[in-house]
């Protein structure tokens, strides 16, 4: 727990610190723009449990994103994931967790400090059937601009479950983008 607090301090200061340098090549004017992204992927987990023995699971898993932009640098938005599978995780020694197909919801905000990637920070909720769990989310994206306001990137995100498990993601995503209207 005192690591995961640690990473978000150090996220934190590194973006307050960074926010204060205006960045010029970020021209692609996104300000007041709506963000829908659709992502496919993996999410990791190194705790998970199979026949008693722990083992390294990548699990199928979908997101589903909206980010609306307050400015060419800044969004807010909420990050939802779905696990494709059900699995135990080993936690405080001998105990398992349960995890039927989880749902996380993290608010988001986002900071995109040039025209490609894009550091993620938030705090919100894994649902499963078994329990709630509160979680740190920590990221990064990268996104290529297409024609007609569309993007392909991928990216990375690191969950940290309170007192519980951590798991990271690696997701191939495609956006739409709805420009402010003149």
């Amino acid at each position: 727990m005192k690591t995961a607090k640690i990473a978000v301090l150090v996220f934190l200061i590194s973006i307050v610190s960074y926010s204060q340098h205006e960045d010029h090549h970020n021209s692609h004017g996104i300000q007041g723009s709506h963000r829908l992204t659709f992502g496919l992927g993996h999410t990791h987990l190194s705790e998970g449990k199979i026949d008693g023995k722990t083992e390294w699971l990548a699990v199928p898993s979908f997101t589903l994103n909206y980010d609306y932009w307050l400015s060419n640098a800044w969004a807010v938005g909420l990050q939802n994931d779905i696990i494709l599978e059900s699995f135990k995780i080993e936690h405080g020694g001998n105990e398992l967790l349960e995890r039927s197909y989880p749902l996380a919801v993290v608010p988001v905000g986002i900071y995109k400090p040039g025209k490609h990637w894009s550091f993620i920070g938030g705090v919100g909720a894994e649902i499963a059937h078994e329990k709630t769990l509160t979680l740190t989310r920590l990221g990064v994206e990268y996104g290529w601009h297409l024609p007609g306001n569309w993007e392909v990137g991928g990216a990375l995100v690191w969950d940290n479950k309170w007192n519980y498990y951590n798991s990271w993601g690696l997701s191939l995503t495609i956006s739409k983008i709805w420009n402010k209207k003149h």
